[in-house]
């Protein structure tokens, strides 16, 4: 159990650090107002990045204990899932700014979790 808690405990972790770090960047250039216009808040982008994470790496690490060795097939299958998740909830969203403020932010939020992701099936594919 005590992997399980620092693997969330570390998605927790990655989700402030890069949430304060992308609130300070957008509040610096002075572009906090889009959000309203949008239907969509920054804080919305990654709490879904944030739980749509913390499923991939309870999959995976359940898969590891049930399926070592078919891990990499279940982390493209989850990770499947999870791509079509996130279209499904930034579609209303696309297009509707002409500078991309929700597809950029969205795709920061995407691919700061995609890597957190991938660390944690290569600890898992790697792990003895």
């Amino acid at each position: 159990m005590n992997k399980y808690l620092r693997y969330i405990l570390s998605l927790l972790a990655v989700a402030l650090g890069t949430y304060g770090i992308h609130h300070f960047v957008l509040a610096n250039k002075d572009i906090q107002q889009s959000w309203v216009q949008s239907g969509y808040s920054l804080q919305g982008l990654y709490f879904f990045g944030f739980i749509a994470s913390l499923f991939v790496t309870i999959i995976i690490l359940l898969g590891q204990w049930v399926m070592p060795k078919n891990v990499g097939f279940i982390f493209l299958g989850v990770m499947t899932v999870k791509a079509v998740a996130s279209y499904l909830f930034i579609r209303s969203g696309l297009n509707k700014f002409e500078n991309d403020f929700i597809e950029y932010n969205f795709l920061v939020v995407f691919f700061v979790f995609l890597f957190f992701d991938v660390f944690v099936a290569f600890k898992a594919i790697n792990e003895e």
